[in-house]
């Protein structure tokens, strides 16, 4: 597992990881700039406060815990509706570092992720979590693969990475069962585990991603594995993940959503509103119109096939004839995720809460 030593990030990094939001997705502009982390070894010791403002909070990822929502997002907020997002209560979570996504296994077992190197488990939908991984031992396991390797420029940068604190947040995961996980981030940060988050592998290697650009987002459709991220990073996977391509990037910008769409389909949206679509693997591309230039921070694909996205501007969009059209639901702070319940309904997340989102008679 090696780690660059760069501390440099873009600005959009910089501005969201300062403003509590997933890294990148609230980007304003790709100018470069260099990140000076806090501290963060205290968050990672102490247990999220509990609040009553919590729907009201940023909040930054969500998913179903069979019919439960469970959302996540700053200060280690975690908040499960057993209503439809009527009322929420907060889930019980040993650190207080913002967290930054979630998915689940089944109606039980779940696992959320988020700065710090942090991964964190649940076995009762949401209820309480425990501390799986940290930025601390991601390092340290760094250092010992190095070591092992015997390369002096890798034992190098992970010491040096050892020396920087656990200050390298995870930013998407993958969970293909309840003990089955994968987890990208900044940095180059990629891990694997397969036993419920008690040993983990690099996944790094096979990724080439040599000068550890951040990871954004991981999505699997069966065989076909795919990661995208800073400055035009795509690979993929159509081996479950045990060998990866390196796709050429249509937009060299961050891509901060995506999605694996029918069985040659990828879908990757970002900075300042790009989006583009391939229907052979990547091989070619075409790039969808968009309403404004504002960021993409999630992307939806729904049963019924179509395709929602939210962007920086506070607005929900769908996908149609190759393009992005901006759907009539009144206007909201900046969206960072879109969630659909098991009935259908839509969830918007955002800097401010929860909203609902009506679309009226549409299916």
């Amino acid at each position: 597992m090696k780690f660059p030593t760069r501390l440099c990030m873009n600005q959009p990094i910089k501005r969201a990881l300062r403003t509590s939001l997933i890294a990148g997705a609230l980007a304003l502009t790709g100018m470069n700039t260099c990140l000076y982390a806090a501290p963060v070894t205290d968050a990672l010791d102490r247990p999220a406060v509990v609040t009553e403002r919590g729907a009201h909070s940023v909040l930054l990822g969500g998913a179903m815990a069979g019919k439960r929502i469970v959302v996540v997002g700053e200060r280690g907020l975690i908040l499960f509706s057993d209503d439809k997002g009527m009322h929420w209560q907060q889930g019980r979570v040993p650190v207080s570092v913002t967290l930054t996504a979630v998915r689940f296994a089944n109606d039980t077992t779940g696992y959320a992720i988020g700065h710090a190197g942090t991964v964190l488990k649940s076995t009762d939908a949401g209820e309480s979590w425990q501390k799986l991984l940290d930025g601390k031992q991601v390092a340290q396991m760094a250092l010992e693969q190095a070591k092992a390797g015997g390369e002096e420029t890798a034992i190098l940068m992970a010491e040096r990475l050892v020396a920087d604190g656990p200050d390298k947040p995870m930013l998407d995961l993958l969970v293909d069962g309840p003990d089955d996980l994968s987890v990208v981030g900044a940095y180059g940060v990629a891990l694997r585990s397969e036993d419920g988050g008690e040993t983990w592998h690099s996944w790094q290697d096979r990724l080439g991603n040599d000068f550890g650009m951040h990871q954004y987002a991981i999505r699997r459709n069966g065989g076909r594995v795919l990661i995208a991220g800073e400055q035009g990073l795509i690979r993929l996977s159509l081996d479950g993940g045990r060998l990866f391509k390196e796709l050429e990037p249509p937009y060299e910008g961050s891509y901060f959503a995506a999605e694996l769409l029918g069985s040659d389909e990828i879908l990757l949206a970002g900075l300042r509103g790009n989006v583009w679509h391939s229907s052979d693997n990547g091989s070619t591309w075409q790039q969808l119109d968009t309403p404004v230039d504002a960021s993409i921070t999630a992307v939806l694909a729904r049963p019924d096939g179509s395709v929602l996205m939210v962007n920086q501007a506070g607005m929900v969009m769908e996908v149609r004839n190759g393009a992005l059209v901006r759907l009539p639901v009144p206007p909201m702070p900046p969206l960072t995720n879109i969630l659909a319940t098991d009935t259908g309904e839509l969830l918007a997340l955002s800097v401010q809460g929860v909203f609902k989102v009506d679309l009226g008679d549409k299916k």
